[in-house]
């Protein structure tokens, strides 16, 4: 048993978050056994933690590991950036050698960050998949990694047929899913201009007798919007993905910026999720999220950091970056908090498990150094979120074990 003695910052709900003074929190082997006020009588064994803030573990529903490299690389658009610099980078993955070492490159800095959850893509190569997850299994960390897939229009050094894009993803889905207790398959075609209807056909099939998770990108530059609607000869966007039968409550869509009112209700009645990634969205400009429509409809949203367009994987800056890219809907302390913790755990089944810090959850959380100027506990949350990225992680734990120390 481990025990700390410290102040905590848990969500209650999506508009509620807890603060505790001077708590000790317990854990043995994987799960929270304790969180109650201290104790000297009960809790004299405690690590004193008390410069230090303990939350839940950030959780981010959308990032691309092969990417991780390529942050910071300008383009103002969509597709020529993935052109200049995206498909060259992952095109570096397809040596085994450079996927081992992208990876835990990656992931190190995932847990120094303070993540402990992520939905991830990786390189379009099996090898590369395969060593993402080798990677995870080794250095403990609790993710859904998926093989992007391309089989047309892509690079050459990037195409896959649609027998080996589809043969592969089975394949591994069938090697990870349940293997695992942190790791599990996720389908992931990487969006409509690069996969023919046959593949994400024969993906919306798979997925549905299975109940497999799926994520692709959706909406995210009105040239993408364009293309896709010569190269279907079908509109909207959203309906391409309905008639392949892409959409269900595990689909995670990315971006869905600039939707229709029909799009919108077509995702909330298949009970499909979204990952927002503002950082993303501004730095490619390719436009603000309807946040309020969303959320009106009742489509759970997600954060993601979608590095490599989003310039850190530091959840706690695109929570702030969230807010900011509102034009005029606020989104509040407690709101942002709830989004990259307990939210997208809920996002991805499981909030049951993760995402707050109560006693027989699992022990994934992250400990941040507190400032070091007065900040009145009642602002806490606010500076937390709208500082962004200033207070470093002096210790990151998945189900119970130590993953990074800073």
């Amino acid at each position: 048993m481990r025990k700390i003695r410290t102040d905590l910052l848990t969500p209650l709900d999506r508009d509620r978050t807890l603060f505790l003074k001077d708590h000790a929190l317990a854990w043995e082997g994987s799960a929270i056994t304790a969180v109650r006020p201290y104790d000297p009588a009960l809790d004299a064994d405690c690590e004193d933690w008390r410069d230090c803030l303990a939350l839940p573990g950030f959780v981010d529903v959308h990032t691309h590991l092969s990417q991780y490299r390529i942050r910071g690389r300008y383009e103002p658009a969509l597709l020529d950036w993935l052109e200049k610099y995206v498909f060259p980078a992952e095109a570096l993955s397809r040596d085994p050698a450079y996927a081992e070492l992208i990876a835990e490159e990656f992931f190190h800095a995932l847990f120094a960050a303070g993540t402990t959850t992520a939905m991830i893509y990786t390189a379009p190569f099996q090898e590369a998949c395969e060593a993402a997850f080798a990677k995870a299994e080794e250095l403990g960390a609790r993710a859904f990694i998926g093989m992007t897939l391309m089989d047309r229009n892509s690079p050459a050094d990037l195409l896959q047929t649609t027998d080996y894009a589809f043969s592969c993803s089975v394949e591994l889905y069938e090697r990870h899913h349940g293997s695992s207790g942190l790791l599990d398959y996720i389908f992931t075609p990487r969006f409509a201009l690069s996969c023919s209807e046959e593949l994400m056909r024969r993906l919306g099939r798979f997925t549905h007798d299975r109940g497999a998770w799926l994520q692709t990108h959706l909406s995210e530059n009105p040239q993408e919007i364009e293309q896709v609607r010569r190269l279907f000869e079908r509109a909207p966007y959203t309906q391409v993905y309905a008639d392949l039968g892409l959409l269900s409550p595990r689909s995670v869509f990315a971006h869905a910026i600039h939707l229709t009112e029909p799009e919108i209700a077509l995702l909330a009645s298949h009970e499909c999720k979204v990952a927002h990634c503002p950082d993303s969205n501004f730095f490619l400009k390719s436009g603000e999220l309807n946040y309020p429509a969303l959320e009106k409809a009742k489509i759970p949203i997600g954060l993601g950091s979608d590095v490599a367009a989003g310039s850190t994987l530091n959840m706690l800056y695109h929570a702030k970056l969230a807010n900011y890219r509102q034009s005029s809907y606020s989104l509040q302390p407690e709101r942002l908090f709830y989004h990259i913790t307990l939210g997208n755990a809920e996002l991805l089944g499981l909030g049951d498990r993760v995402g707050s810090l109560e006693p027989g959850k699992e022990a994934d959380l992250c400990l941040l150094q507190r400032p070091a100027e007065t900040v009145p506990d009642e602002e806490l949350l606010s500076a937390l979120c709208f500082w962004g990225h200033e207070l470093p992680v002096r210790e990151t734990v998945i189900a119970g074990r130590t993953v990074y120390r800073g």
